[in-house]
């Protein structure tokens, strides 16, 4: 196979969009499509490989896997290797934990079915997760299990044939993948089944070099250019709120088609590419890959998401640095077989693979080996576990749905006065209030489904679940058990109105996918509505007046204040890195009332009712311990269990208020 120094150009072309995305650089909000570029570059390369050997009957399934072992292996060991002794030295025990669980599947080679079942690609943990961009090797190792032996079935078909299969192929897998997109994004950004089509698309291009090798001039050109204009156009427009892969991603899919087959040394495209620097990164593109995103993330770890720009683009320079070292001192020596023989190679990869995987089970097994932290940073880790005890029981989710009549009664009630309807803030509240409404005699039901508002007709654009089918089961059983006389609704209002996950300005980023909520009729589409914000508001008051017409008592609980840290680890790090810290852990009020602004707007145009009381979450931490600023930490203490999530403390002083309201109302 001749060498393409242009096909290393575009290597280049692929790494450093997704480094820069990586890093925070808003202008390269798109470069994670940097992997489907090399996606199709592999499919490209794999198949010419494969199909040649086939054509001229050298081909050995053994070698395939050799060179693979060889090319990926060395680096993705090495990479793995110093990675540990950070992740010992400055995780917590659950992040570690999760570590662990991912050395193993990478090691299996299946990252990808990991993380997608973990969370999604821009989910708040998982730019804290060092081995999160292993998914795409994996996709290409199961790939690269299946295609040489389709490859090796069909080898006797002409090459019309072969190309109409992969068509086919390509149409169905990318058919699944737009469809994929709304019905079940996260698996859809992470399995074969749904990127396949990216890597087949490269196939075909190799299988059909001789419909397009003779193309020169002006038609070279024009295609090599457009290709070059479909990338950057993705890497520049796209963001998180794209619906990717699926027919969007056939701009950078299709690019970087056009630019394999038609920029050759004497196109416009071809020299760029060509250009030295542009062929050096390439060369070491593999390994940068690797580095980048280990070092962002234990940059987050380390300084507790506070990384400045400046960091992360020095950061970006070390992974090209370190990336240049392992190609040079891990890369090329294992891909010597003078140095290395087949049996080594296949030896030593399964012994240390197996290593990984022991050690990796052993920190899971050993819940992130907690010991290994001072008592004090164990004592302030456990508050992140401080959650309403019967959680599992009474809390709803995506695949275990609780319908009203089965949810939890607390306080030995058969027939209580008070519900808790909302989200996972919900959840807390009714555990915590209920212990004040038992030494009353009280009983309360919980109605809590996680991530979902207690508004009907809504659904969230991120996934696909059951949240609308909750809200309207949970309103029916309400109207009809009168016994039931005080709903109380709390959930995460602004999240759903805003979309964006919480920033504090003050370097605490809630890492995560953008989430909307839009009315259950309406399509993606609507996101970018300026009706949005107030069509859900409408939403959101319908829903209390229906309760308020139905001769319920209603209390609405306004936004408790996010933070941005994850609490108990932010003060855990704080005493692991020895930061002292001189106030309470807090965040600005303004910051705050700017975050509520939409969300409090729409609660406010709920008419006043006799019915009807407001509690302020605001009135309990914001202005009040410290002046303009919204506290996170009473007494040494944390108020939260993560983000967002106030722990019993927190909810403790907010059910304190909350009773306080029904007996004002005189609804006890």
């Amino acid at each position: 196979m001749k060498y393409r120094p242009e096909i290393d150009g575009l290597r280049a072309l692929a790494v450093v969009p997704v480094i820069l995305c990586h890093a925070g650089i808003e202008a390269f909000s798109g470069g994670f499509v940097g992997v489907d570029v090399f996606f199709v570059i592999s499919g490209y390369l794999i198949t010419l490989i494969i199909y040649g050997e086939l054509q001229n009957e050298q081909f050995s399934i053994v070698q395939f896997y050799e060179r693979r072992v060889r090319r990926i292996l060395p680096a993705l060991f090495f990479v793995t290797l110093v990675c540990i002794p950070f992740a010992w030295m400055w995780m917590m025990p659950d992040e570690l934990k999760d570590f662990s669980k991912s050395v193993v599947k990478v090691n299996l080679f299946i990252s990808n079915f990991y993380f997608w079942k973990e969370s999604n690609y821009f989910a708040p943990d998982a730019q804290l997760a060092p081995m999160l961009h292993t998914w795409s090797l994996a996709v290409e190792e199961q790939f690269y299990v299946l295609f040489p032996l389709i490859l090796i079935l069909l080898k006797k078909c002409t090459p019309k044939i072969l190309l109409v299969f992969l068509s086919i192929l390509v149409l169905v897998s990318l058919g699944l993948s737009e469809w994929g997109s709304t019905a079940f994004p996260v698996a859809n950004y992470y399995l074969l089944p749904t990127r396949a089509w990216e890597l087949g698309i490269g196939s075909i291009v190799a299988i059909s070099m001789n419909y397009w090798q003779k193309t020169d001039g002006w038609v070279a050109q024009f295609a090599s250019v457009l290709g070059l204009l479909l990338v950057l156009f993705a890497i520049f427009t796209f963001d998180d709120t794209t619906l990717f892969p699926g027919l969007w991603a056939l701009s950078p899919v299709l690019g970087t088609a056009l630019i394999i087959a038609y920029a050759k040394p004497d196109t416009f495209v071809g020299g760029v590419l060509s250009w030295k620097p542009m062929v050096g990164i390439g060369l070491i593109s593999y390994s940068a890959y690797l580095w980048h995103h280990p070092l962002f993330a234990f940059a987050r770890i380390r300084f507790q998401g506070d990384v400045l720009t400046e960091i992360y683009l020095g950061l970006s320079i070390t992974a090209l640095g370190l990336a240049y070292l392992t190609w040079r001192f891990v890369e090329r020596p294992f891909r010597n077989k003078l140095k290395f023989s087949r049996k080594q190679i296949f030896i030593g990869a399964t012994v240390v693979s197996i290593s990984f995987i022991v050690a990796g089970k052993v920190g899971r097994l050993q819940e992130g080996i907690p010991d290994r932290l001072p008592l004090e940073v164990r004592d302030m880790v456990a508050w992140a576990h401080d959650k309403n005890p019967r959680r599992d029981e009474c809390h709803a989710k995506k695949g275990r749905f609780i319908e009203p009549e089965k949810s939890c009664v607390y306080g030995g009630v058969v027939s209580p006065k008070f519900a808790v309807l909302g989200d996972s803030h919900a959840m807390g509240l009714a555990y915590q209030l209920s212990l004040q409404l038992i030494q009353q005699g009280r009983g309360l039901r919980e109605l809590s489904y996680s991530a979902c508002a207690p508004v009907v007709g809504y659904r969230r654009t991120d996934k696909v679940d059951e949240c609308p089918k909750y809200n309207q089961h949970v309103q029916q059983f309400l109207f009809s058990h009168k016994e039931i006389e005080t709903v109380i609704l709390f959930a995460r209002w602004p999240l759903y109105l805003e979309g964006k996950r919480f920033d504090n300005q003050q370097g605490g980023v809630e890492f995560g996918k953008s989430i909307y909520a839009i009315p259950v009729e309406e399509d993606l589409d609507f996101i970018k509505s300026p009706e949005r914000i107030s069509t859900i508001g409408r939403l959101y008051r319908a829903t209390v007046q229906n309760y308020l017409e139905h001769g319920k008592h209603v209390v609405l609980v306004y936004p408790v204040p996010e933070v941005g840290w994850h609490v108990p680890y932010y003060l855990a790090k704080e005493i692991l890195f020895d930061t002292e810290r001189l106030e309470l852990l807090s965040t600005s009020f303004e910051v705050f009332k700017q975050r509520t602004k939409n969300a409090n707007e729409q609660l406010d145009k709920i008419s006043d009712h006799p019915n009807l009381a407001r509690v302020k979450v605001e009135e309990i931490f914001c202005n009040t311990f410290m002046v303009d600023r919204c506290v996170a930490q009473m007494d040494r203490k944390p108020l939260y269990i993560d983000t967002n999530h106030l722990n019993s403390i927190g909810t403790s002083m907010l059910s304190t208020k909350v009773m306080k309201t029904l007996q004002e109302n005189q609804w006890l």
